[in-house]
């Protein structure tokens, strides 16, 4: 008897997010494992044991509702685990994602390394640029005298934004002027700044992507530069179209990157021209969802188990390897 083909979830215990797409999954009767990865270092709550040896690296996961082998995993949605608060937590987290990384045909969403390498930034813009999309001119600097310059050449002002999140608060993007920045230029010589061109814009777009399929939805904000920090009721999201010839460059971004899943912000001006501001491997979908309908953790779920099993099939001796997507179900039924 195979075993049953499993989708291993790696997440905060809290998030919402998660909870919508293992809720999809759950539906269509495959089996799923959702970990905390810093239960190994809480006794008794997460049991690991790994092999490396003369066979294949293997490993067992085991909690009080239940056991998963290594071999049983076809896809790992790897989807905003808390950072790790002591040393035994980060242990036990590089070792688990050590053999997770060792796992053979497994559909990763996001592979974390992936991720990492794709972060918004200086490379990604120019990527996007290679491949044909607008993108706003960037400079990255800790010499306010620099800063001061660029901002004069942008009419005055420019965007200025954060790559990384702050440990302690949100920080939006905000408009600065040559003299604000001529005026903080302690400040902007402690850390490599950020600022960006601005986009005279009519409105921004959020596009979720999973797979092959777009989700693009129109948020207006009442002129706020950032939307994320614009009060709700401000806001209203809505389900738009993209153009082939737009997704057909967001699909080959992705390909590129690496990614199975991404949510892309742009900025859209009065004259209709979308410009692309960052892809973020990791960004929130479900006030999407919740607001627009669009069923972006469906489609996030079908990709972690249909197009997992796609391209595997399991075999009484355990195990998968690339085949078709319904050799399990026969070998299962008999």
């Amino acid at each position: 008897m195979p075993h049953p083909p499993t989708v291993l979830v790696v997440t905060a215990p809290d998030d919402l997010s998660a909870d919508l797409v293992i809720r999809q999954i759950q539906e269509r009767g495959v089996d799923i494992h959702r970990i905390d990865p810093a239960d190994l270092a809480r006794p008794g709550l997460l049991r690991m044991t790994g092999f490396s040896d003369d066979e294949p690296l293997r490993f067992r996961i085991e909690d009080e509702h239940r056991t998963t082998l290594s071999q049983s995993v076809v896809s790992v949605f790897w989807w905003h685990p808390n950072l790790p608060g002591s040393w035994a937590e980060g242990e036990s987290r590089t070792i688990l994602e050590d053999f997770l990384y060792g796992l053979d045909d497994v559909l990763w969403v996001n592979h974390p390394r992936r991720a990492q390498a794709a972060r918004p930034g200086p490379r990604q813009l120019k990527l996007a640029a290679s491949l044909g999309f607008r993108t706003p001119s960037a400079l990255y600097t800790n010499d306010p005298v620099q800063a001061a310059a660029f901002a004069r050449e942008q009419d005055g002002q420019v965007v200025c934004k954060t790559l990384l999140a702050h440990p302690d608060r949100f920080v939006q993007a905000r408009l600065v002027t040559a003299e604000e920045i001529g005026a903080a230029e302690d400040s902007v010589r402690q850390t490599v700044c950020y600022f960006q061109k601005l986009v005279d814009k009519a409105y921004d777009v959020r596009l979720t992507v999973v797979g092959d399929r777009a989700f693009p939805c129109k948020v207006t904000s009442n002129d706020a530069l950032d939307w994320r920090a614009a009060p709700e009721k401000d806001l209203t999201f809505e389900a738009v179209g993209i153009s082939l010839p737009l997704n057909q460059k967001v699909q080959k971004l992705m390909r590129e990157l690496g990614l199975e899943y991404a949510a892309l912000d742009f900025a859209v001006d009065h004259n209709g021209t979308w410009w692309f501001l960052e892809a973020n491997p990791a960004g929130q979908f479900g006030f999407v969802e919740t607001a627009t309908g669009m069923v972006i953790s469906r489609a996030i779920s079908d990709h972690l188990v249909q197009t997992a099993l796609a391209t595997h099939v399991y075999t009484p001796g355990g195990g998968h390897r690339a085949s078709s997507g319904t050799a399990w179900r026969r070998a299962a039924d008999g």
